[in-house]
């Protein structure tokens, strides 16, 4: 960069240090630097030089400086990192230098948390350490059944130990990365359906999590409809957990993406309700056919008020003829009172802790 202009140099020092990763690229999108926050999250030395950031063209194209105030486009950058091929959402930004042109690419990322997170998926995407875990729904009243299953995500550290999710998931969710991470797990996913059989679970649906922003991800859909195909999924066999719908910005797009999945057969639960983002909103607009309720319910069952709202989150769902499973049941008291209140289906570690594949029973 030794021929760039003074505000370039400028720009890159006040950057290197900057919680956010940084890239700056030219106008072929071929990476020119990268900040110490670039340099972290993957994992590259400081004498190793970068070459794996793609832009589509168009992106590239449609990214003009034309006014005082730089623009920021929202866009998919492909990165080919040492062992594996994948995307990310970030933002372009412009950078006019005396007559050319080069590009900030900013990776969102406001906390250290965020970073270690990223640094810690990106190493678990390149290196096929993400797997799943797998925890039974039963149903409370009359006989105890297997009512579905829910599939977990698990990232593994390089000792094959697992990293508590409470330090990687809330960080990404709202991330385009955790896209990646969901597709990933859809090939681990796989092999529950080739072992249910055995397992005697044939008939038991499986759940997975998937992110608003993951329905909305332009592959997504096809992507998944060729996993139902390749598995000869049928229907009432698997389903969707749809979490932090605060992302759902376009409620029709989301709309059509989750009818498209219904029509296959696929149930669509609303995750983590009365917690976050949830809204009445999305039940009046979006497909869903199961409704969980929020495990922080589960956790303040003593206070009345809290009874009051399980039994009117219930009665919702009855009304509109959705599956209720209330989660977070760690206590047999818990599963009285959830019972005395008109809950069904429920899942939490007092009934079953999450497990591997392996371990995973029809009991």
């Amino acid at each position: 960069m030794a021929n760039n202009s003074k505000n370039l140099e400028f720009l890159s020092k006040s950057l290197e240090l900057h919680q956010r990763p940084f890239l700056i690229t030219n106008i072929k999108g071929e990476v020119q630097w990268l900040n110490n926050a670039s340099k972290y999250i993957f994992s590259i030395d400081d004498d190793v030089k970068p070459d794996f950031v793609l832009i589509d063209q168009e992106d590239f194209e449609k990214a003009k400086f034309d006014s005082g105030i730089a623009d920021a486009f929202d866009v998919f950058m492909k990165i080919n990192l040492r062992n594996k091929n994948f995307i990310m959402r970030v933002l372009l930004h412009v950078i006019p230098v005396e007559g050319e042109k080069y590009y900030l690419i900013e990776i969102v990322s406001n906390t250290k948390e965020n970073l270690f997170a990223l640094k810690t998926v990106i190493s678990c995407l390149e290196h096929d350490r993400i797997g799943m875990y797998y925890q039974k729904q039963y149903s409370l009243v009359g006989k105890k059944e297997i009512t579905g299953i829910e599939a977990l995500i698990r990232f593994f550290n390089e000792k094959g130990e697992v990293i508590p999710n409470d330090k990687v998931i809330p960080f990404i969710e709202g991330e385009s990365i955790f896209s990646l991470v969901v597709m990933s797990s859809m090939t681990v996913v796989k092999d529950y359906f080739l072992e249910r059989s055995k397992k005697g679970l044939d008939g038991v649906p499986l759940y997975f999590n998937v992110s608003a922003h993951t329905i909305l991800h332009k592959n997504f859909l096809s992507i998944f409809k060729d996993f139902i195909s390749a598995m000869n999924i049928k229907p009432g066999d698997f389903g969707i957990e749809v979490t932090e719908t605060a992302e759902l910005s376009n409620l029709s797009k989301a709309s059509l993406r989750l009818s498209s999945i219904k029509n296959l057969g696929v149930s669509i639960a609303l995750d983590d309700f009365g917690a976050g983002y949830s809204s009445l909103r999305y039940l009046k607009d979006l497909p869903f056919d199961v409704l969980k309720l929020d495990k922080s319910f589960a956790l303040e069952l003593h206070e009345n008020h809290n009874q009051n709202l399980i039994q009117i989150a219930k009665l919702l769902a009855d009304s509109m003829s959705m599956k209720f499973i209330c989660e977070g049941l760690e206590e047999e008291w818990q599963i009285e009172k959830v019972v005395n209140l008109g809950c069904e289906i429920g899942q939490g570690f007092f009934m079953h802790k999450p497990c591997s594949l392996s371990d995973l029973t029809n009991e």
